[in-house]
């Protein structure tokens, strides 16, 4: 597979009157094509700022990234929808802002909402939407503009748990059926094991690499879900790990 993504020694401080703090340094990894990537690490210690990083709001004080021209689109802790736009309104708000909302984006968002269950509600509003439902809405949203690789900062954390649970296994479908690559965020180390296909850990700040792990899991790709994965036997012993990495 071919690298989508590569940071090399990226580093980022933040300036104030009370002096600088360093957020983030020596931050070394890369992400393949198609992967999905899971970030842990301590509050704090950079995580969301690395996404900014990524994503090129933030421009690193040291080292490079490299993108290989390929779009971006951002996922947020929160849905964002607007309250006063439909459901398929807020969906091809992007194109509509970007001045291409043509044909073939109103094609896309239509067959977007059909395959993932919301073609019903499109005429809705956001409040007559359950949680799940939102965040699928968000996703699509974020699809319609067709990008490369998904940035998922926190996506969930503004769920309970069984609807967390869930969304979790169908943002995971929805990303995998439209092959995408993508890159988690979260403080849930659960979440992170049965997401994802690496993890990089982060030290507290300033953060750095502490590890990057490997998922493997005894099933089979093509039938794994967040939930199945939760029931792998060797889900408890990546956790155990995950705990001790970031406690010592």
């Amino acid at each position: 597979m071919s690298h989508i993504l590569s940071l090399q020694n990226a580093g980022v401080s933040y300036h104030s009157l009370s002096g600088e703090t360093i957020a983030l340094q020596n931050i070394s990894f890369h992400v393949e094509e198609g992967e999905f990537l899971s970030i842990v690490g301590p509050s704090g210690c950079g995580k969301s700022t690395l996404l900014s990083i990524i994503a090129g709001l933030v421009e690193p004080e040291e080292g490079s990234i490299t993108t290989n021209g390929c779009r971006i689109g951002y996922m947020l802790q929160r849905d964002h929808l607007f309250e006063w736009r439909t459901v398929l309104k807020n969906i091809l708000l992007g194109p509509e802002i970007s001045h291409c909302l043509t044909l073939d984006k109103r094609i896309l968002a239509d067959r977007l909402l059909k395959q993932y269950g919301l073609y019903p509600f499109k005429d809705k509003y956001p409040s007559e939407l359950s949680g799940g439902m939102r965040q699928r809405a968000a996703l699509i949203r974020t699809l319609v503009m067709e990008p490369d690789l998904l940035l998922l900062d926190e996506p969930f954390s503004a769920l309970d748990y069984q609807t967390r649970l869930n969304v979790s296994d169908d943002i995971y479908r929805i990303i995998r059926e439209e092959h995408k690559t993508a890159i988690l965020v979260t403080h849930d180390l659960s979440e992170a094991i049965s997401l994802g296909e690496r993890i990089v850990v982060l030290t507290k700040r300033p953060g750095t690499i502490k590890d990057i792990i490997t998922i493997d899991l005894s099933i089979d790709n093509e039938e794994r879900t967040p939930l199945l994965s939760r029931d792998a036997p060797e889900f408890k012993t990546y956790f155990n790990l995950l705990w001790k990495e970031l406690n010592t």
